[in-house]
């Protein structure tokens, strides 16, 4: 694996929403970084579902702002790990809707390309398992 992977997973975690106009634009330009199959594996705190296709992602997305009014994930650091793998090490910043209140916790996501676009990703609530994961221990 080279850079243009990296920089590839890195223009996911740095994409402006609001630059976009709308979520379905937003969802049209992530259509472009990843395969039409792709999978996105939730941590086992989430039932450890896959989500499938940018819909699925776009589903899953919704049911996020029914409960929360602000999450995002923070990337600190990107990892060119083995087997076609970049592993993203950052923290989470969440707000409840109704609750209001600040939330926060480290995670660890596994990204696997093929042929230039992303396949796959495994995220996990803790940098320890994905580095585990993407044999980096």
């Amino acid at each position: 694996m080279g850079d243009g992977e990296v920089q590839l997973v890195r223009r996911i975690y740095g994409f402006d929403w609001v630059a976009v106009g709308s979520r379905r634009e937003g969802f049209d330009e992530l259509a472009k970084l990843v395969s039409p199959e792709f999978r996105s594996h939730l941590s086992p705190e989430l039932g450890e579902r896959v989500v499938k296709g940018v819909e699925g992602l776009g589903e899953f997305s919704q049911a996020l702002e029914q409960d929360f009014s602000e999450f995002r994930y923070d990337a600190e650091e990107f990892i060119d790990a083995a087997d076609g793998a970049v592993v993203v090490l950052g923290t989470i910043h969440a707000q409840g809707r109704y609750s209001r209140m600040p939330l926060s916790g480290e995670f660890g996501h596994v990204w696997r390309l093929e042929v230039e676009r992303v396949a796959e990703v495994t995220a996990y609530r803790d940098r320890d398992s994905a580095r585990r994961e993407a044999g980096l221990t």
